[in-house]
């Protein structure tokens, strides 16, 4: 055999050799693609279906994101309705409280006002009570006549309470029993005299009687419930009387809005607190 032959017979053997290699590692190789691309399918359906999944998932919170957005709007609705009637209840209660301001102003200048009215009636009940002192000093040089008019007193008391029951002709009766009196005693004339403004009071009061009550008594000044609203005038004459009995006679001095006081004249009893006070009997 010569070298030739031999050298083409290894080679041929390292051929064979090379080419059993090639396929089986070809054999092993292929294998291998096949494997890995059903692993790739498995794995693009397993990634498909978690992909359907998560959609699936994204679509549920897209709609609860919406059920939520539209709660949330409501909700942003209602608060902006009740912002709404905040604000309007706001402004009513800056506009009552503006009424009620100005409410308080009115009732605190009335307040003033009526102070004014009191230190007034104060002066005036100074001023009365100044009159009375001057009374009270005329009254000691009156009073040697007093033993003289008591009985004629009286006599006159007596027949004031025999007159009760015709208070119509009270005034009338009065003047009938001073005439009396005076024809009685002489040339005596008595202390207290019925003031001409009484008879005045008569007829221009008996159309339309004014009665109030006695509300305080202090000394010779006496205060009545009724004021100028009622009717009252500086100078009317009030008849005083309890339980249909004559009292005395209140001339009017001073005048307020609800109250007026006065002056005590033909006092036959202590006036008090709660006694009838009229224009007409």
């Amino acid at each position: 055999m010569s070298t030739l032959t031999k050298i083409l017979i290894v080679l041929l053997a390292l051929f064979s050799l090379f080419l059993c290699g090639t396929v089986v590692t070809y054999i092993g190789t292929a294998k291998n693609y096949k494997e890995a691309y059903e692993k790739s399918q498995k794995d693009v359906a397993s990634l498909r279906q978690t992909s359907t999944s998560y959609k699936e998932q994204l679509e549920e919170k897209n709609r609860q994101m919406q059920a939520l957005t539209d709660k949330l709007d409501a909700e942003v609705a209602s608060l902006k309705a009740e912002k709404t009637k905040t604000e309007q209840a706001l402004k009513d209660a800056e506009r009552n409280k503006a009424a009620l301001d100005e409410k308080v102003q009115t009732l605190t200048a009335a307040a003033l006002k009526f102070e004014g009215t009191v230190g007034s009636m104060q002066e005036s009940l100074t001023n009365t009570r100044e009159e009375l002192d001057k009374a009270r000093a005329e009254s000691i040089k009156l009073s040697k006549n007093l033993n003289e008019v008591t009985a004629s007193l009286e006599e006159k008391m007596a027949q004031l309470e025999s007159l009760n029951t015709e208070k119509k002709r009270l005034l009338e009766e009065k003047a009938g029993i001073e005439s009396k009196i005076s024809g009685r005693t002489g040339t005596y004339e008595p202390i207290t005299t019925v003031p001409d403004s009484a008879t005045e009071a008569i007829g221009a009061y008996g159309s339309s009687p004014l009665q109030g009550k006695l509300t305080a008594v202090e000394g010779s000044l006496a205060t009545l419930s009724i004021g100028t609203a009622d009717g009252v005038e500086k100078g009317m004459i009030f008849h005083i009387t309890r339980n249909d009995a004559f009292i005395c006679d209140i001339k009017i001095t001073e005048v307020d809005s609800e109250v007026s006081a006065g002056t005590l004249q033909l006092v036959q009893q202590q006036p008090q607190a709660g006694d009838i006070a009229s224009t007409t009997w």
